[in-house]
């Protein structure tokens, strides 16, 4: 087996189990990896403040971050932004005048701080995004009006979600959106994560390779969810988690146990350091 030099994980559905947990044998299979030489990455839909109560501890060996979907790269170490690329103001605007006052969260992310209005983060069972209520109230800036907030003073904005709370309601935002010049997932049960065009965790990642002067043949990539596709597709060997959506095992090279079951541990045993 040919031998590899980097590793990728996907954090929710992948690195962490099913709790929010990074597992004792994860971690400890992370730490061999790094002690023997391998470079590990986070590749995640999450900004960078998002990883707030892992950077520091968990991660803290682990310098590098493809964040919001490959829009954001960030260095832990030196604490500053390697690249990022930006939805324009123009389609920001657009997005934002078609949610506005529908049953929808509004997620904006800007220099790797996410921005929510806070009377949807303390309903997002609402949205079916509740595992994330915890996270995005500690870690967000909370606005009473993020939509006027962004009218009045627009940011960088790398990233956005609309968590509807229906079905229906998001199948109609992605078609009104489709066909513009943006980079469109699903996300959670009723999510879409809106990105600039030709951006993924794919470009984020492939844009660290080249900086680190990696090659992708050389580069393994896991991850569990529709996010996750071209990224696995573009790594030299790409692993879908036994918990992982069919799309995603669909295209991948091989598969590993959940995210319950240590299944990023084995990976590195297995396929990282054997």
């Amino acid at each position: 087996m040919k031998e590899f030099k980097l590793i990728a994980f996907d954090m929710d559905g992948t690195l962490l189990n099913s709790k929010g947990l990074i597992s004792e044998r994860v971690q400890a299979a992370l730490d061999k990896a790094i002690d023997h030489g391998k470079t590990v990455i986070i590749c995640t839909g999450r900004s960078y403040r998002e990883l707030m109560d892992y950077d520091d501890r968990e991660l803290k060996r682990i310098r590098y971050y493809v964040c919001e979907n490959g829009a954001l790269v960030y260095d832990s170490f030196e604490k500053k932004i390697i690249s990022a690329v930006h939805i324009p103001e123009k389609l920001v605007r657009t997005i934002l005048d078609l949610a506005d006052r529908e049953d929808v969260m509004v997620y904006l992310a800007s220099e790797g701080q996410n921005m929510i209005n806070r009377k949807d983060g303390e309903r997002m069972e609402d949205f079916h995004a509740e595992r994330y209520k915890d996270i995005e109230l500690r870690s967000a800036i909370l606005k009473e009006d993020v939509i006027g907030s962004y009218r009045e003073h627009p940011v960088p904005v790398e990233k956005m979600n609309l968590y509807s709370a229906t079905y229906k309601l998001r199948d109609t935002f992605y078609e009104r959106l489709k066909d513009l010049p943006l980079s469109i997932v699903f996300a959670e049960e009723t999510g879409l994560e809106i990105m600039p065009c030709g951006v993924s965790k794919a470009s984020g990642f492939l844009d660290l390779c080249r900086h680190l002067k990696i090659p992708t043949q050389e580069t393994i990539a896991v991850g569990d969810s529709d996010n996750d596709v071209e990224f696995l597709k573009a790594a030299g060997f790409g692993i879908a988690m036994e918990n992982a959506r069919p799309c995603v095992k669909e295209i991948s090279d091989a598969q590993t146990a959940d995210n319950d079951h240590d299944g990023c541990a084995k990976v590195i045993e297995q396929y990282l350091l054997k």
